[in-house]
């Protein structure tokens, strides 16, 4: 802009005192009616100056903001996404600003009205990002505000009725926010008349998932009710209904844990594992195939306060073999003296050996067996057998100082290999990259050498990879 040329705004408010009043509405309606986002913007500015009231102003305004860019064929999902919970940002700030000074009415019709038009959005567009979702969420955080704060008795009751019909809808779960009801639920239902009736409820979808119980959702639906029962009963002085609860409910696998773990905290350890026993059986019962489970580690706990060392054995290396953790190995290992413990020790390996799934899986726990062991020599062949080269690496510190020459043998082959099977700048530069290493163990100059121009013949038409490799200096 040119020295002494007014700028844009200057000139706009030195335009705006010229135009008469007349002039400028005519101007703003017209312009209004041709551009949905002006019309948005304005009505959002302007919006404490509207006729209409409660709820009925906040779905106006809600609407256009959802229809100024729905009927834009040029708008992808993600501006409309991104445009639409800006402004909707916007209308939840003023309800939280005004919530800060306790009023109250407003915020609650705004967090209806969001709620209510925003929600069915989410069925229809994709929120990858969750946009929309958190404008909902802050909608459902004002409603627990209200219910929470001194605000009117008929406020909140009315509060409570609507999540009283909304937490049973289906579309709710579809979209995981039925759980945001219930929380307005929880912390509305204060008086014994209110929570009798959320326990209805409750009760209610408690029957209606357990009579559709096939596992999986099912079982974490009703989980899910079950636990808010529970806590209702406890804000309501019922403490031993709560407690009946879980213990009706054993097929709940949460619950059985719950159970087995206050035995054990009481040192109950009979109980304890009849009911490991039964969780046990029922997961076989519901197909659940495997060696060990969860319950194994808990009964490894009872073992170990039990110092029952022919369970810490057992138990242990059943989750060791199952697990693929060296942390039960070494637990039953301190269970043996130094000599008994050697032969114990071909005996695992051996069993690790002739596992049927044994694969890379088996292979690492053989070598973290290996190494807790100080058996590098075994180490070395393990490796020299499976020379790929990200399973090299892993091991290279332990081995660069006792075995120099067989890791740049074992690296010669496992770089072969990698180099035939990957293309692409990122890999010609970690080749490079292993060149060097190989460069820096002892005896692996010479080799790094050869590898060098043996790569830059044999891909000669790879140029990004010969360029690479030209950057090696021997």
């Amino acid at each position: 802009m040119e020295k002494g040329t007014p700028s844009p705004p200057s000139v706009i408010s030195s335009l705006l005192k010229k135009v008469k009043d007349k002039e400028l509405r005519e101007f703003i309606e017209a312009y209004a009616l041709e551009n949905n986002h002006f019309q948005t913007e304005f009505l959002l500015r302007f919006a404490d100056r509207l006729k209409v009231a409660g709820k009925e102003k906040f779905l106006l305004l809600i609407r256009q903001v959802i229809e100024q860019l729905q009927h834009d064929a040029k708008v992808t999902d993600a501006t409309i996404i991104r445009t639409m919970a800006d402004q909707l940002h916007s209308l939840l700030q003023k309800a939280e600003d005004q919530l800060a000074i306790k009023n109250y009415l407003d915020p609650f019709h705004l967090a209806v009205a969001l709620i209510e038009e925003v929600h069915p959005i989410l069925t229809r567009l994709d929120d990858p990002d969750a946009l929309l979702k958190g404008c909902i969420i802050r909608s459902f955080s004002i409603l627990d505000n209200i219910v929470t704060t001194d605000a009117g008795p008929d406020l909140k009751e009315l509060i409570f009725e609507s999540a009283m019909q909304e937490a049973v809808r289906a579309d709710y779960r579809l979209t995981g926010l039925e759980e945001q009801w219930f929380d307005i639920l929880m912390d509305a239902a204060v008086s014994e008349h209110r929570q009798l009736q959320l326990l209805d409820l409750l009760n209610q979808l408690i029957h209606e998932t357990g009579s559709h119980h096939k596992g999986g959702i099912s079982e974490r639906y009703e989980e899910y009710f079950l636990r808010k029962k529970i806590t209702l009963l406890d804000s309501m002085g019922r403490a031993e209904e709560a407690k009946k609860v879980v213990e009706e409910n054993l097929r709940i696998r949460a619950f059985r844990r719950q159970l087995i773990e206050e035995s054990m905290a009481k040192e109950d350890f009979a109980t304890a594992k009849e009911l490991i026993k039964a969780s046990k059986l029922s997961d076989q019962q519901k197909g659940r195939l495997y060696i060990s489970s969860e319950w194994d580690e808990l009964l490894l706990k009872i073992a170990v306060a039990e110092d029952d060392i022919r369970s810490i054995r057992q138990t242990g290396l059943r989750l060791f073999y199952d697990r693929f953790n060296i942390t039960f190995y070494q637990q039953v290992k301190s269970t043996y003296d130094a000599e008994k413990w050697m032969k114990e020790v071909e005996k695992i390996i051996a069993t690790l050996k002739a596992e049927t799934h044994y694969g890379l899986k088996g292979i690492r726990l053989l070598a973290a067996l290996f190494i807790e062991e100080k058996y590098w020599t075994r180490l070395l062949q393990l490796m020299q057998k499976n020379a790929s080269l990200e399973f090299v690496e892993d091991y290279y510190d332990l081995l660069k100082e006792k075995f120099p020459a067989e890791l740049v043998e074992i690296y010669r082959e496992a770089l072969r290999r990698y180099a035939e099977h990957n293309m692409g700048s990122e890999h010609y530069n970690y080749v490079v990259k292993t060149i060097r290493k190989i460069q820096s163990l002892h005896t692996g100059n010479e080799v790094a050498k050869a590898l060098t121009t043996e790569f830059k013949v044999k891909y000669s038409q790879r140029r990004n990879m010969v360029k690479a490799l030209n950057k090696l200096v021997f």
